[in-house]
């Protein structure tokens, strides 16, 4: 009862492992690994029926984007029809390969508020402590993303976060 009526959980994932690639990659793994123990498939109807156990009586709403490195064209397409189904806000998972228009078409046709991405989408040569901001968002994606007043959910790389000079003069 001391929880408001109205829950937004911003940072969800929403994904189905049927769209996963079998196949071993050999990039780096630079996330972490314990969330697969707990959800290999997090469908739109678990995610609900989880709000619906945990917050009984309240009107809870996701913003969403999808997780991993393999399947990505997939679980995008399948998390623009939810976002459409439920009316909750999703965002596209991007890849730092693509162009600014890319990923300005993806996020208009999807029906998306913006973009989330993972340093684990870096390119494989960089160490993982020496990934930076724009290895995985690159500036013309973020100008573009500026331009749309689009959302950009960044996962802070390096290990000193916040800490980090270089993740200082990238956010700025």
């Amino acid at each position: 009862d001391f929880l408001p009526d109205k829950i937004i959980d911003i940072h969800t994932h929403v994904y189905k492992r049927e769209f996963f690639d079998a196949a071993p990659s050999n990039a780096p793994r630079r996330t972490v690994s314990w969330t697969s123990t707990v959800a290999k498939d997090n469908p739109i109807e678990d995610l609900q029926e989880t709000y619906r156990l945990l917050f009984p009586g309240k009107d809870v709403k996701a913003l969403m984007f999808i997780s991993g490195r393999t399947g990505q064209d997939e679980n995008n397409a399948y998390l623009s029809r939810v976002s459409k189904e439920t009316g909750w806000p999703a965002l596209y998972y991007s890849r730092p390969e693509q162009s600014a228009d890319e990923v300005e078409k993806m996020i208009r046709e999807g029906g998306f508020l913006g973009v989330k991405s993972y340093l684990n989408l870096a390119p494989a040569y960089i160490p993982t402590r020496e990934v930076r901001i724009f290895d995985f968002f690159p500036k013309h994606q973020l100008a573009k993303l500026n331009e749309m007043g689009a959302i950009c959910m960044l996962h802070i790389p390096r290990h000193g976060r916040l800490k980090d000079q270089v993740n200082i003069q990238q956010i700025l």
